[in-house]
């Protein structure tokens, strides 16, 4: 748990300094997604923030590099819990292209290595659909593909 909140909190203080301000149209501030991020540990809030920001909410800069670590390190970190998101995407298919869209290299290559590891390893026998998909996105953003 302590992992993951410094991973998230990595992308906050990347992004102190920059000029942060609403966004048009966004529910949240700038300030408020980042507090979103920071307080959210598993796919449950991972879900929550999703919710509230889509699809007023740009997907770019700070927000991808927030959601990106985000979802990494939830899937690093908490990937026991993977019974969880396996049924919050098949409930929710946007979501489900959310996260898997989010498993980037900006995340870091030791997540990726890690995810990609526990999807390949260590997948539970209901979820092996969702584990070839996020062992495919892994793989790609290690092979540094969009």
């Amino acid at each position: 748990m302590g992992a993951l909140l410094a991973l998230v909190s990595g992308v906050v203080f990347f992004f102190a300094g920059q000029s942060v301000s609403a966004r048009e149209g966004c529910p949240v501030s700038d300030k408020e997604f980042l507090h979103q991020i920071t307080s959210s540990s598993d796919w449950t809030d991972v879900h929550a923030v999703f919710k509230r920001n889509f699809p007023a909410c740009q997907d770019d800069g700070l927000y991808s590099d927030g959601y990106t670590n985000l979802v990494v390190g939830v899937l690093a970190m908490q990937w026991g819990d993977l019974h969880t998101l396996d049924e919050l995407t098949a409930r929710d298919d946007a979501f489900k292209k959310f996260v898997l869209r989010h498993i980037a290299i900006s995340a870091g290559e030791d997540n990726l290595l890690r995810v990609l590891r526990s999807a390949q390893a260590d997948c539970p026998k209901n979820s092996a659909r969702l584990c070839k998909e996020i062992a495919a996105r892994s793989k790609r953003a290690l092979n540094g593909k969009k």
